[in-house]
Formats: structure tokens, sequence, C-alpha cells
């Protein structure tokens, strides 16, 4: 007896998308009422190693389960290996060889894990595609080379550099191992990275960024130069939970003209800004597809402290949490929502530290263009989808690579609405028109999801003002 489980067309048929979609499962029965697991045989991993493969597994070889449950155990098994981001497609096969023991047969099919990327994109200080297209200017844009090397020696060790020029000239290296013991729980990684700038944000006006540039004559050289490296251990005790401790290093030098543009810049006396900072992390995460979740949920609570007493020129303490949740609503339709929130203290912090609302890919849909900050915040998304078109396109005929030659697409339409609130308890009447007050942004939408992880969502949002305009990005919402 046969039961097989599989994304793409391959085996049973999917119920719906391809992209991280349920599946159907055979009707038949086993014909024991338990059910021994004697071999599991991978298929198809060339460069991944099958101890890698194994530890998303719930079944084992010698291991007795009730026949009941193996159905749903195997597609959650099918589910963790998509989501390791290893695959670009995944079969599960049980075979029921005599009464009561059955051989379990896995069939991957590998990404392209040697990726050298050319990119041009905006940096981080202009936040997103919407605030740049407001006011083209390619001397703000970013452009270089990234290489990373996914699934290194087929342990799912990544090895990741760059080098970037632009904007912000930065090189970097970062090297991840999950898994550096046997019972492949413990994992560490480093990096180091040095950047430059001649033109930065040196503060915020009506919550938008002002940069050097825009007041001085000629380009400082350099007018911020940083260094950063890490150190970090992660902790999987099971398949949905992880835990992070990292230690960082932070050297930050500014020209003396930023200090007497904004003497907030940095909070103490100089133009050198160094310190530690430790942070712990907790993650889990049961969604169905990591690159566009549609059941399931996550969370994740951090706590940071910059400055452990080593330098006196920071000390900031943050907590901030999340938690996103994904329905089936059935008939193709989907419901979203999530929670963030974020504390800090003390009142009074660097410019060159302090966050809000618009950093690290967190806003409210509607304020893409907005810098809110604060000491504190809290938002909350809801998000409703209705999947319009599903289908795969074979190129097999012209593009000979697996990795590429056929490409899905989904296409959902959506209805969102967000709120917030950032509290700013500084007297800040550079940029205090949004904060301290309720927010809300909606609209409609339109997502295309495919292949690695791709999405590219364009959204119509109006504010609780009345204000509105067309917003693009290259990521999930949330």
């Amino acid at each position: 007896m046969i039961i097989a489980f599989s994304a793409q067309g391959q085996g049973t048929l999917p119920e719906s998308s391809s992209i991280g979609a349920p599946v159907r499962t055979d009707s038949a029965q086993f014909l024991s009422d338990f059910i021994t697991i004697d071999r599991i045989f991978v298929i198809g991993n060339r460069i991944t190693k099958q101890s890698i493969i194994e530890r998303e597994l719930s079944v084992a070889e010698g291991l007795t389960f009730p026949s009941y449950e193996l159905t749903d155990l195997l597609k959650q098994d099918r589910q963790k290996l998509m989501n390791t981001r290893l695959f670009l497609d995944v079969d599960l096969h049980i075979v029921e060889i005599q009464p009561g023991q059955a051989d379990v047969i896995i069939r991957v099919a590998e990404r392209w894990y040697t990726v050298p990327t050319p990119y041009l994109t905006v940096p981080s200080a202009i936040r997103n595609l919407n605030v740049f297209l407001d006011n083209p200017d390619w001397g703000l844009l970013t452009y270089g080379i990234k290489f990373t090397q996914f699934n290194f020696r087929g342990r799912n060790e990544r090895l990741a550099a760059i080098a970037q020029f632009g904007f912000t000239r930065q090189f970097s290296l970062t090297y991840s191992i999950p898994y550096i013991d046997a019972a492949q729980k413990n994992g560490i990684e480093i990096g180091f990275s040095y950047s430059e700038n001649r033109n930065i944000n040196f503060r915020t006006f009506d919550h938008e960024f002002q940069f050097s540039d825009s007041v001085l004559d000629i380009p400082l050289n350099p007018a911020l130069r940083e260094l950063t490296a890490l150190i970090g251990w992660n902790y999987r005790p099971n398949y949905y939970n992880t835990h992070g401790i990292t230690l960082s290093y932070s050297d930050a030098l500014v020209a003396d003209t930023v200090l007497s543009l904004n003497p907030s810049y940095f909070t103490h006396d100089g133009n050198r800004q160094q310190y530690f900072m430790l942070n712990y992390t907790a993650n889990g995460d049961r969604r169905d597809f990591i690159g566009y979740p549609l059941k399931g949920y996550r969370w994740r609570v951090s706590v940071s402290k910059l400055g452990l007493g080593i330098f006196d020129h920071v000390n900031i303490f943050r907590v901030a949490g999340s938690y996103s949740h994904f329905f089936d609503l059935g008939k193709g339709f989907y419901f979203a929502t999530s929670a963030n929130g974020y504390v800090s203290t003390p009142r009074f912090q660097p410019y060159f530290n302090f966050r809000g609302l618009g950093y690290n890919g967190l806003w409210l849909r509607g304020y893409e263009r907005d810098v809110i900050e604060g000491q504190s915040f809290v938002m909350q998304q809801n998000t409703v989808r209705k999947r319009i078109f599903s289908r795969e396109f074979d190129f097999s005929r012209v593009i000979p690579l697996d990795q590429f030659n056929v490409i899905p697409l989904d296409i959902y339409l959506k209805g969102y609405v967000d709120q917030g609130y950032v509290s700013n308890t500084i007297p800040y009447e550079q940029s205090d028109r949004l904060s301290n007050r309720y927010l809300m942004g909606y609209g409609l939408g339109i997502d295309f999801v495919t292949f690695y992880d791709s999405v590219f969502r364009a959204e119509y949002s109006w504010k609780i003002d009345g204000t509105s305009g067309l917003f693009y990005s290259f990521r999930t919402a949330f």
C-alpha cells in the first residue's frame, strides 16, 4: 500500500496552489493498526546530507506509530522540509511492505544553492521603494554584488559576502552553521561588516529623513564610518522553536559637521560611539509556508541591551514582540492578523539609535513614506485574501536547469486594515504630527507569489486623515 504527498503534481494532486498549499492524500487505509518504519530512503539530494533531512522528520527508522496518525505526521514532515528553504519540491511516499511494516521514500528537488547576485537597490536609510520613487535620486541607490552559498557543505550552512558601493560603501562577511553537535540542536553564527557613507540622514523632519547633502555644499568624506562584528549561538530544541543569543560590537565614527547639524546624533561628548550589545531572541514558527503563509502561526520575542558597561556611550534596553496567525477560510479565501509591540528605555536616546515605525521593515500600510520615531509602539494588521489565479508554467524546453524550468505563480486580491500608536515622550517638534495619536491605514491590493520565495505587492492605501497613494513592495506585509 502506498500513500503519497506531493507539492507539484507528482504522486497525488494538490488541492490548490503548489506554493505551500495543502495537499490531498490517497483515501486507502493501512493494513494494520500500528506501523513500524523499516527504512527511510531519500532520493534527489545530490548536495544535502541525509542527516539534515532526517532532522526535520517526526518519523524515524524503528519507530512505531498508530496508522491513523501517520498521514498527518508525514504531511507535517513535508511542510517542515519545504520550510527549510533547501528544496523546490518534496514528495513523501510511505510503502507498507508487509502488514505492520513500511518504508518511507522521500524525493526532493534541490534549489540552486550558489547565488552570485548583482543588485541595484535602495539602502536602509531610504527604507523602501516608495520613498525613492517620490523623488528619484540615483545617487541614493546602492549597487554591488552579493555572493551567497546556501546549503554550504550540504549541511544547511550559509556563507555570504557583500561588496557594495553607491550611497553606502559596504564590505561584509557572515557564516552560519545551524548544527555543530551530534544531536543537531546547537548552532553558531559569526559576522563582520565595514561601511562608509558620504551622505547620511542626520535628523528627521516632519517624519521624513533629512540628508546631509541637502544642507551642505559638498559631500562629507565620509559622513559616517561604521564597523560591526558579531558572534551568536542558536538552540533549536524541537522542530518549531528556536532560541538565540548574540553578542555584537559596534564602532561608529561620524563627521563633526553632522554633530553640529544635530547635537543629539550621539548623546555623549565626541564623534565616536562604541558599544557592545547582548540580544536574546525566542521564536516559534508553525506556518505552512514561510515565504507566503496561508495557515498556521508565528511568534517572536526579543530582548536587547545596548551598552554593557565597557563603554559609556550607549545605555539602552529594548523589548520587542510579535505574533501572527493565518487562517484558511475555504474556497480560496484566507485571513491573516498580526500584532507587534516595542518598548525601550531611557527616555533620551541618541538619534543614531532611535527607532520606531518605519525602521526594520515595520510600518503601517499607507504610511510607507513616514518615519514615526518613539520609545515604544504597538501595531496591529489584518488582511483578507482571495486566490484568483494558480498555475505552473513549464519552460523545460527552453531552460535546461531543473531549478528554474518550472515557474509557479499565484495571484491574490486582498483588502486590509492596519492600526497603531507610537509613543514619543521627547519634546520632538520636528516630527510630532503622527506620534502620540491613533493611526490607521486601509486599502486594496494584489499579491504575486512565485518560486524562490519571491513576492511582489501592489497596494492602494488610505490614511486616517484621508490622504491616499499607490505603494509597492517586494516582501510580505508580515
